[in-house]
């Protein structure tokens, strides 16, 4: 498909929302949807991207806007009522005296819950937006994120829950690894077809690997497959601090470091809140110990085995060393292209961490970031997963996962271009000096 057939999106979207009448108040000055309009309720709640990524790219195909556009019109009732709820909550926000968290974004999710269930407000609106607003923040104005250190401060409450990790923890079943999983994951790293994915989806050692992780010997299990997939030896991809992954705590005081498997019951809670939005923290807190016990903390096997197949490519994902045309898996060079070839890393490379740098004081950081681009993606495709996890939205087609391997290496990508951006603008006296 050439440059020329392919749409902007957010220009699909402008076209598609100006279609739909009563909307302004979730509108921009030029008649398109806010930038939070499409962040909080277009992307997740009306064409969800999180379960279509496809439909998430900067630049669609027809098939994708055409997609995007009747789905947007398709839910145009709906996003009338949900500007008229956000009005009420709006109002009712500040009769309340409600000040946490930023207004649409709190907001625009709870409007359109409420048209979701109950369509246009009526007489009754004042009243039933005022509670929405009470059961998001609490009674007396306190966020979900308090609610749930109140939960755990009680001490009784922490020898519980507690005890409940570790016996979870410690009885989730270990199965083997099945002898032919890497040869599966090889199989799609080099093709990626919609066969090779299913026959990978379709096995439980997504779960397998990351339990194994906890036995003796797992980490080696998996420096092998990360060997046999990518050709590469495996780095430090931030998973665990030790050889077995530790029991995660309860509170995130009590964490002793930022690795992925062993992050704690706390942080992973918050994080669900923000996705899942308000909810009884008990039952909150109990879905996550069990989907803590699972491998590699996620309760799906679908997900599970997809962040496998994020580790086997993460260390080819090495923007400082440049393209690389050796044997690595085609999908794999593919995506250490797309970072490499970056604007910004082509200068860092030659600037900050070249055999003779133009700067005689390179920002140690930066290089240390860029070189650990594995252990940054491999964070990210975590939280993702975490975030279908708790949605239940699993994406499932070859496309769909390849779609978002490809957007969590962008979106590091992104993450790191601010970054080398404001090392290189310090680094510009001496630059010149050297030039």
């Amino acid at each position: 498909m050439t440059a020329g057939q392919q749409q902007v999106r957010s220009a699909v979207l402008a076209r598609a929302w100006q279609r739909i009448p009563g909307v302004e108040v979730l509108s921009a000055g030029d008649g398109g949807p806010l930038t939070r309009t499409v962040k909080k309720i277009i992307d997740p709640l009306v064409i969800r991207t999180a379960a279509r990524p496809r439909l998430g790219r900067p630049l669609l195909d027809a098939a994708a806007a055409a997609e995007v556009t009747e789905l947007l019109l398709a839910d145009a009732a709906r996003l009338r009522a949900t500007a008229a709820w956000f009005t009420h909550l709006k109002r009712q926000r500040r009769a309340l005296r409600i000040t946490a968290g930023n207004v649409q974004d709190v907001c625009f999710p709870l409007a359109y819950e409420l048209a979701t269930g109950f369509g246009l407000p009526d007489a009754a609106a004042p009243e039933r937006a005022a509670a929405t607003l009470r059961e998001w923040h609490g009674e007396e104005g306190v966020a979900g994120v308090d609610q749930l250190s109140g939960y755990l401060a009680d001490p009784r409450t922490i020898a519980d829950l507690t005890a409940e990790l570790r016996r979870r923890w410690h009885s989730t079943p270990h199965s083997p690894v099945a002898d032919d999983f890497v040869a599966l994951l090889a199989t799609v790293v080099h093709g990626f077809t919609d066969e090779a994915w299913q026959a990978l989806a379709d096995t439980p050692a997504g779960h397998a690997f990351g339990l194994a992780l906890r036995q003796p010997g797992g980490t080696g299990l998996l420096a092998r497959a990360v060997g046999e997939v990518s050709g590469l030896p495996a780095p430090d991809l931030g998973l665990q601090r030790g050889e077995r992954t530790a029991v995660p705590p309860l509170h995130q005081r009590d964490e002793t470091g930022t690795e992925l498997l062993e992050r704690s019951i706390e942080r992973r809670v918050r994080a669900t809140l923000r996705r899942a939005g308000p909810g009884v923290i008990a039952d909150l807190v109990d879905e996550e110990l069990s989907r803590t016990a699972a491998g590699f903390g996620l309760g799906s096997p679908v997900l599970a085995t997809c962040f496998v197949l994020g580790v086997v490519l993460s260390p080819a994902l090495r923007p400082l060393d440049g393209p690389d045309s050796g044997d690595l898996p085609e999908f794999a060079r593919r995506l250490n292209s797309q970072v490499s070839r970056e604007g910004y890393v082509l200068y860092a490379r030659r600037a900050l961490a070249g055999s003779t740098p133009l700067t005689a004081h390179p920002d140690d950081e930066i290089l240390r970031e860029l070189r650990e681009f594995a252990k940054r993606f491999l964070a990210r495709l975590w939280v993702r997963l975490h975030g279908f996890d708790v949605s239940g939205e699993v994406p499932s087609a070859a496309a769909d996962i390849r779609d978002l391997l490809t957007g969590v290496v962008r979106s590091t990508s992104l993450d790191l271009r601010t970054k080398v951006r404001r090392a290189l603008v310090a680094s510009q006296p001496r630059l010149e000096a050297a030039s």
